[in-house]
Parts: structure tokens; C-alpha cells; sequence
């Protein structure tokens, strides 16, 4: 009797045993479920943090693209709040039937406690009814070990689906992915080819400027030239003459010298006295005399046979000294015009030797424009010496 009841303890203990096996061996399934719903928020998580890191790359690669990829980005917002909705309501799921799962463990658990404490009492009362009722026991464990299995098969069902899902996600974003960067590639073959063509038209505006350039450069070059010859010229008319004798009564002809302090451009003649303007331009003529004693003095400044300016001296009654008189104009000579004093009838001029009282002097104060146009033109023909 005490051996029956021993085996038959010992078979409860078995059992308990099985039923605590099948315990864990569930709650361990459960904790690979939650081990790989995990993996697949992460690999989620992995993916959402690929496509903003795609986001942000394709963001500086294409400022112009901004609304666009704006635009792609906010649907891939929606797309993915959807996905997180889809996982929060399948995390919500599992959680729902985790949760049953614990419920259906628990009241099996609490099932078995009940039922061990009832065998345990029965197995004092009735020895044979125990060893059916342990048979019907292996039966109910053998069918709960099959539900179990069964559920197990389930959730693993569940989770390849998930998997196929996930992986046709994964598959679609993919294809998106590949569809943005041909977009992309063909935004920047675009972009380049119109680089390409900007560069090309400003190769073709460089060719122009370099002509231009060239144009400038010859420009400078001949300015140089007329600068360069400028330098090489004093471009300076200048005479100063004097008389070495007095003049005597004479008139109504030209004043003519004995001598010249400085003839620069050669432009007057002391025998005739005329002064032929070898470079047009702005002239400042002076001319000064000293009169016989108790004689007069009437000459004129002429251009061309017109008269421009007098000079006149005439001593008073009570006056027996000599008298010095001048005149200074300024005025405009163009190539070629003949200067001259002009002697009235009736003058007397007083100069020796050694005492030079009357001279006439000459100075060009700046070149005419037709002077200078026509300096640079030599300068760019080559011709200005």
C-alpha cells in the first residue's frame, strides 16, 4: 500500500514537473516572440534612421529639390506613422494575447495546484481510482502538450507572416530608395549638363572679353607709343630775339632781329622778322621796348596781316629821358599763321650793341587738340619720331 502511494506521488511529482516543463517551455516561446518583435522594431527603427540619414544627404546634394524631397518626405512620414501604427496595433495584439497566454498559464497553474491538492486527497481515499485518474492526467497532459504546440506553430505562423510583411517593407523602401536616387542622378546629369552649357557660354563671353582685351592692349600699346614718344618731345615753341641797333625812323614794315637768345622750334625768322607757327595751339607773346629820347613809338602785334595788339610810347614836352613800353597777349595759333610786329611811320627804337632794350618773345603754353590728334595718330601709324 505504502509503494502504491509513493508511485502515485511520485507521478503527481512527475506531473508537476511536465506541467512546470510546459510552463517555462511557453513562457520561454513568449519571450522569443517579444526577443523578436524587438529585433523587428529595430530593424524599423534602423531603417526609419536610413532614410533620414537618405533625407538629409539628398537635402545638401540638391538645394533645389527641397519641396520636393519635402513633399517625398512627408509622405514617407505618413507612410511610416502608418507602419508605427501597424506595429503599435500588432505590439498591442501580442501584447493582448501574451497577456491571455499568462491568464490561460495562470488558471491552468492554478488548475493543477487544484488538482494536485484533489489528487493528493484522493490518493488517500482510493488507490485504483488514482492510477485511472493518473492515466487521464497523461491524456490531458499529452492534449495540453499538443495545444501547446499547436499555439507555438501558431505564433511561429505569426511571426513569418510578420517577417514576409516586413521584409515586403523593406522591399518597397527599397524601390522607393532606388526610384529617389535615379531621380537624383538624373537631377544632377541636368545639373551638369547645364553646367556644361553655362561654361561653354562663358568660354564663348571669355573669348569675346579676350578679344576685347586684345583690342584694349593694342589700344594701351599705341598709347604707350604716343606717351612714350610725348616723353622723347619737349613739345615746347618757344623764341626770344633782340635788336643789336636802334631803329630809326622807319616804318610801315616789319620788325626784324639781330639775334635770339633761344629758337626752339625754329619758327621765326630774324631777316623777315615772321614768326611761322610750326605747332598749333594757346601762345603767349610778349614785346618790349625803350624809346629815342624825345621820340615816339608805334608798333603792333599781327597774325596773318591783322592786328591783335599796339604798342605806342610818346614822350611829353617836359620829358628829354628815354622811356621803356611793352605788351603781353594771349591767343590761339593754329599750324602755319605768321606773327609779326608790325613798325608805323615815325618810330624809334633805342638798342646798342651791348644793350639789348627791345625783344620779342614767344611761348607755347599748351598744344591745340588738332596737335595732340594728330601726335597720337602718328604714334598709332608708327610714324612719330
Amino acid at each position: 500500500m505504502e509503494t502504491d502511494l509513493n508511485a502515485t506521488f511520485d507521478a503527481g511529482n512527475t506531473f508537476n514537473a511536465k506541467l512546470k516543463d510546459t510552463l517555462m517551455g511557453l513562457l520561454g516561446a513568449n519571450t522569443e516572440r517579444k526577443t523578436e518583435i524587438d529585433a523587428l522594431r529595430g530593424d524599423h527603427e534602423e531603417l526609419k534612421k536610413n532614410h533620414e540619414a537618405l533625407d538629409v544627404t539628398t537635402t545638401r546634394e540638391n538645394d533645389l529639390r527641397k519641396n520636393e524631397i519635402k513633399s517625398l518626405e512627408e509622405r514617407q512620414q505618413k507612410d511610416n506613422q502608418a507602419r508605427i501604427t501597424d506595429i503599435a496595433k500588432l505590439d498591442g495584439k501580442l501584447d493582448s494575447e501574451n497577456a491571455a497566454r499568462k491568464a490561460e498559464i495562470k488558471e491552468v497553474d492554478v488548475w493543477a495546484k487544484g488538482e494536485n491538492d484533489a489528487r493528493k486527497t484522493e490518493i488517500a481515499n482510493i488507490k485504483n481510482f488514482a492510477e485511472t485518474e493518473n492515466d487521464a492526467r497523461k491524456t490531458a497532459i499529452a492534449n495540453i502538450d499538443n495545444f501547446a504546440r499547436s499555439e507555438n506553430d501558431g505564433r511561429k505562423a505569426d511571426i513569418a507572416a510578420l517577417n514576409s510583411r516586413a521584409d515586403a517593407e523593406s522591399a518597397a523602401r527599397d524601390g522607393e530608395d532606388k526610384a529617389l536616387s535615379e531621380r537624383i542622378s538624373k537631377e544632377v546629369a541636368e545639373r551638369e549638363a547645364a553646367v556644361i552649357a553655362q561654361q561653354e557660354r562663358a568660354d564663348s563671353n571669355n573669348e569675346s572679353r579676350i578679344s576685347d582685351i586684345d583690342d584694349l592692349k593694342t589700344k594701351m600699346m599705341q598709347e604707350n607709343a604716343f606717351l612714350k614718344s610725348l616723353a622723347g618731345k619737349t613739345l615746347g615753341v618757344y623764341f626770344n630775339a633782340y635788336r643789336t641797333k636802334a631803329y630809326d625812323g622807319g616804318g610801315e614794315e616789319n620788325l626784324t632781329f639781330q639775334g635770339t637768345y633761344c629758337n626752339v622750334g625754329g619758327g621765326l625768322d630774324t631777316d623777315t622778322g615772321i614768326f611761322t607757327c610750326p605747332a598749333g595751339g594757346t601762345y603767349m607773346f610778349q614785346f618790349h621796348i625803350a624809346t629815342h629820347d624825345n621820340k615816339k613809338a608805334l608798333l603792333s602785334i599781327r597774325k596773318n596781316g591783322e592786328e591783335i595788339a599796339s604798342i605806342f610810347d610818346q614822350n611829353h614836352k617836359d620829358n628829354h629821358k628815354n622811356s621803356m613800353a611793352g605788351q603781353n597777349i594771349i591767343m590761339d595759333v593754329k599750324r602755319g599763321d605768321e606773327i609779326v610786329v608790325y613798325a608805323y611811320t615815325g618810330t624809334w627804337l633805342a638798342d646798342f650793341p651791348m644793350n639789348h632794350y627791345t625783344h620779342w618773345v614767344g611761348l607755347l603754353l599748351k598744344p591745340s587738340e588738332e596737335e595732340i590728334d594728330a601726335l597720337r595718330k602718328a604714334a598709332e601709324e608708327g610714324t612719330l619720331a
